[in-house]
């Protein structure tokens, strides 16, 4: 199981290296793979406690990393899907996608640009916003 968070802040606030750390952490960098950072990008850019954590990261979006993978094996973490995401799941996907959305209040529904773009299966993880690294536990 792959964990895939489609980075969609403008860069890197403190919080977000801190959860992006912890998330590290709790997965192992082998199973996390951070997507779409800008094009200007580049691996000097990426703070330092990331890269010595093993962060994996691309400037390419979600659909290129998995290529061509049925869209049915990739699931995104959505506040605004149907159904909750159960245990049975983690044997039904292969990659489990995640919006690197610092939360609002009220939400903006940013998950939605993602579920709109790629058309993946979303699940639900509840009715409450969430920091993403508690998401990816």
């Amino acid at each position: 199981m792959k964990y895939i968070i489609e980075h969609m802040e403008a860069g890197f606030t403190e919080w977000v290296i801190l959860e992006y750390s912890q998330i590290i952490r709790d997965i192992g960098s082998e199973n996390l793979i951070l997507t779409s950072l800008p094009k200007e990008i580049t691996e000097k850019e990426i703070p330092k406690r990331l890269l010595d954590l093993g962060l994996q990261w691309t400037n390419k979006d979600v659909s290129e990393v998995i290529g061509e993978t049925n869209k049915n094996s990739v699931c995104l973490l959505d506040p605004a899907a149907e159904s909750d995401l159960v245990p049975e799941d983690s044997s039904n996907f292969e990659y489990f996608v995640f919006g690197g959305i610092l939360g609002d209040h009220p939400p903006r529904d940013r998950t939605g640009e993602l579920r709109e773009k790629y058309g993946f299966v979303g699940k639900r993880l509840g009715n409450l916003q969430m920091t993403t690294d508690t998401a990816v536990r």
